[in-house]
Parts: structure tokens; C-alpha cells; sequence
């Protein structure tokens, strides 16, 4: 059970914009629901917002996923930024952080209508630590004056997106100055959303500032030898569909890397709250990731959607008995 300023956030959560900016979802759930697909029982963590507009480059700004005027609802059924191998049980994006901007949805109101503690999330994408700085700061004080919502909010400051550029290991300051600063300025929790692939060096002196860890966003094609990249060839299935990006993957060759991280985090000493995730399929999935807190599910929705009813229920039956063992 994921527990934030004493505040029961949940034991199991949607991944980050698995259901959208505020719940709104997507339109092939409504044809998903008829396979299985039902979140109930998870907790929400918002699609990633930043500073600035991320339309696309039809309008000269950055973002791979263009979204119709409601500012939610990609204008393509089925993106060519996702990748899905039914067969194979995975997933791969590279959406870019595609959105109107957080001005947008802060003014929508939407928030005020989620009704369970939530993760509001954010992204800074300048191209210095100077400028991610700023921009954190402008979107707090562009937060600070919705709060509080009708819910307990949480900030997750996403450091997992896999095409930065940036060797991990350099973000250990950057880090823990952002969640500095985001307490200061907000006074909610603030979480911070990383891959398996971040040093856990660097997690372990995060972890003395944040009040929690999100480990398991997308691991970068071909950015580790830990998974066996030979079944994509040379170039990944996102560039295939003809967008300049490799993105990141989803898939059970991920979870590996999320359990060694969560059992060498807890090795360290860090015992600030963990959600875990990336690849889960099975309920022994879950019972592998028990040093978590709580854990979060997002390409299952897609490709077995029939087996998210029972996971989610065994998710919450072992992470709220974890409570009692901790």
C-alpha cells in the first residue's frame, strides 16, 4: 500500500497515462472493455505534462502524437508512435510527451473531478538543468494556485522518458534540486518516475529528499544489453512505422530489471515508498515485486486485457497484506 503523507494513495495504479490526462482514457477502450480491460481497483497517475505545448511538428514544436482540439484525444485511432505485438505480449512508444501544454489542463478543471488521491505528472525537456530548473518552477507556481483539489495530489517529476540524451548518472543533482524545490513551492508529496536503468547510486541519494520512488517506465531500445534486443533487428519497430524516435519498451524482458532494482534500492537501506511495474502478466509477477509498496499496470490493459480483473484484485490482496509485514 502506497502511503503519502499518511494519505492511502492504493496498492495498484494505472501506468502513467494509461488512462489519459485526467481518466478521460482513450477511444479504443470502449471497444477494449468487450476483451476485459477494466481498471477498477487501480489508483490514477495523469498522462506526463510539461511547460510548454508538445503539438507536433505540424505546428513547430516537439511531440509525436497529435492530438484533436480537445487536447486529450489522439487524432489518429491508432498512433504510429505505439507499437503492439499481441503475440508477443508488448509494447513500445514514442509519443513524446505530447500535449496542449499545462496551462491547458489546469484551466480545463478536470482534476477537481477525481474523486481518490491521484498523481498529477510533470516533465521538464529544456536543454540544460538551468532551464529543466525554470521550467519546474514556472509550472509549480502555474500549479500552486489549483490546490488543493477535491482529492490528495501527489507530483511525479518524470525522469524516465527514454529519448533525453543524457547519460543517467548526471541527473543525481538535478534530481534532488527539482524535488527540493517542487516541496517547497507546492507542500504535496513529490515522487519521482524513473527506468530500471537509473543508477541506483543515484536513487539511493534521491531517496533522502523525495518522499517516493516510481521504477519501471520504458527501457530505451537498445539501451541495454540486459534485454535480447536480436528479435527487432536493427532498427526498432517505432522507426519502422516511420517516426524519428526508438522509443521505449514494454514488456515482460523489461520486469527483470525493475525487480533487481527494487530488491538492490531496498538492499541500500532506501525505505521511502516504491511502485513498481513494467511487464507485469502474471499474478507471480506481482509476488516478485512484494518489496514494493504498491505496483502499476499499462500495456497489459492492451495486450491482455482478459487478465487485468484478477491481477489487479491479487495486486491489492498482496500489497495491502505487505502493510502488516512492514
Amino acid at each position: 500500500m502506497l502511503i503519502l503523507d499518511g494519505e492511502k494513495y492504493g496498492s495498484v495504479f494505472c501506468a502513467t497515462g494509461a488512462r489519459g490526462f485526467y481518466g478521460e482514457g482513450y477511444p479504443f477502450h470502449r471497444y477494449w472493455k468487450y476483451l476485459g480491460m477494466d481498471w477498477r481497483g487501480t489508483g490514477f497517475s495523469g498522462k506526463t505534462l510539461t511547460l510548454l505545448p508538445r503539438r507536433g511538428k505540424a505546428f513547430g514544436e516537439d511531440g509525436n502524437m497529435p492530438l484533436r482540439e480537445d487536447g486529450t484525444t489522439p487524432k489518429e485511432f491508432a498512433p504510429k508512435c505505439i507499437w503492439v505485438d499481441f503475440m508477443r505480449g508488448e509494447m513500445a512508444n514514442a509519443v513524446g510527451l505530447s500535449n496542449f501544454g499545462a496551462a491547458f489542463y489546469l484551466r480545463s478543471g478536470a482534476y477537481y473531478s477525481i474523486t481518490q488521491p491521484f498523481f498529477i505528472s510533470f516533465m521538464a525537456v529544456a536543454g540544460d538543468a538551468s532551464g529543466r530548473e525554470a521550467e519546474l518552477r514556472d509550472f509549480c507556481a502555474l500549479l500552486r494556485p489549483y490546490l488543493p483539489f477535491r482529492a490528495s495530489v501527489a507530483l511525479q517529476i518524470n525522469f524516465g522518458c527514454p529519448n533525453s540524451g543524457h547519460d543517467l548518472a548526471e541527473f543525481k543533482d538535478e534530481i534532488c534540486t527539482q524535488t527540493e524545490t517542487a516541496k517547497s513551492m507546492l507542500g504535496i508529496p513529490v515522487v519521482i518516475n524513473c527506468n530500471a536503468l537509473m543508477p541506483t547510486s543515484v536513487l539511493v541519494e534521491v531517496s533522502r529528499v523525495a518522499d517516493g520512488l516510481w521504477v519501471g517506465n520504458t527501457i530505451p531500445f537498445f539501451g541495454t544489453d540486459q534485454i535480447d534486443w536480436s528479435p527487432y533487428g536493427k532498427v526498432s519497430p517505432i522507426r519502422r512505422r516511420g517516426v524519428a524516435a526508438d522509443g521505449g519498451l514494454s514488456s515482460p524482458a523489461c520486469l527483470p530489471l525493475t525487480i533487481q532494482k527494487v530488491w538492490e534500492l531496498r538492499e541500500s537501506g532506501v525505505s521511502i515508498p516504491i511502485v513498481a511495474g513494467n511487464g507485469i502478466r502474471t499474478e507471480t509477477d506481482i509476488d516478485v515485486l512484494s518489496l514494493a509498496d504498491a505496483v502499476f499496470i499499462g500495456s497489459l490493459a492492451v495486450v491482455r486485457p482478459h487478465h487485468m480483473s484478477r491481477i489487479i484484485d491479487h495486486a491489492n490482496h498482496v500489497h495491502i497484506r505487505s502493510l502488516k509485514w512492514k
